[in-house]
């Protein structure tokens, strides 16, 4: 492999990640992963970012020096070869929806690993997930204001019990969905439901996805 795109294409590939998921994981634009890998542009500034999403050398990735894998630092900071490195992201829900863009939301927090195997497992792929961060009381005492939780995006047909994510009106909320007396309804957990009153759940209500895993610091 003698280019920067022939190597960048390579590397995506192994991970199993569409330029979509590299670009959200590295912090850039699908455009700027595009480029680089159709050799239309040579964004070098990226390839450090962009090398440390796919747990692989900086060197390597520019130059085409030493070996792909990192040997000392790669285990330590990302686990086992083969982890998903999930990075946290804002959701920014279009106009047009339905539909979401990440953005990175993970100053000074690590992103979330996810092993291979549990993926299998679930028959979940890459591209279909998301971390995002949790905002409000709304979910307490499941879900704490600050978690972290991961999102599966293939998921969004209605699930009793389920937790899921919302756009409300261009926000993103969470709640958990029960069946009652034959209709659906969007709950929060929190005690006080005469603060966080449950919604109908309809035709018209537009999930994003389904709540997986969640991390907190809150036992």
């Amino acid at each position: 492999m003698k280019t920067v795109a022939e190597r960048l294409r390579h590397a995506r590939q192994q991970r199993g990640w569409t330029q979509n998921h590299l670009a959200a994981a590295a912090g850039v634009s699908q455009g700027t992963i595009g480029n680089i890998e159709s050799g239309a542009r040579q964004s070098r500034g990226s390839l450090p970012q962009i090398a440390e999403a796919l747990g692989i050398s900086h060197k390597w990735l520019a130059d085409g020096l030493g070996s792909m894998t990192l040997v000392s630092t790669a285990s330590a900071q990302y686990g086992e070869p083969g982890m998903l490195v999930l990075r946290r992201s804002r959701l920014v829900l279009p106009l047009s929806r339905p539909g979401f863009i990440a953005e990175p939301d993970d100053t000074g927090v690590a992103p979330v690993l996810l092993h291979p195997q549990w993926l299998r497992q679930l028959a979940l792929r890459p591209e279909h997930l998301a971390a995002i961060r949790v905002d409000g009381p709304a979910m307490e005492p499941s879900l704490f204001d600050g978690d972290t939780v991961v999102l599966n995006t293939d998921s969004t047909s209605a699930i009793d019990g389920g937790v899921f994510a919302f756009d409300q009106d261009g926000t993103v909320i969470l709640r958990r969905l029960n069946r009652d007396a034959g209709q659906w309804w969007m709950h929060a957990d929190h005690p006080d439901q005469a603060r966080f009153p449950r919604k109908s759940f309809g035709a018209e209500s537009v999930v994003i996805g389904q709540v997986l895993l969640k991390l907190s610091t809150r036992i």
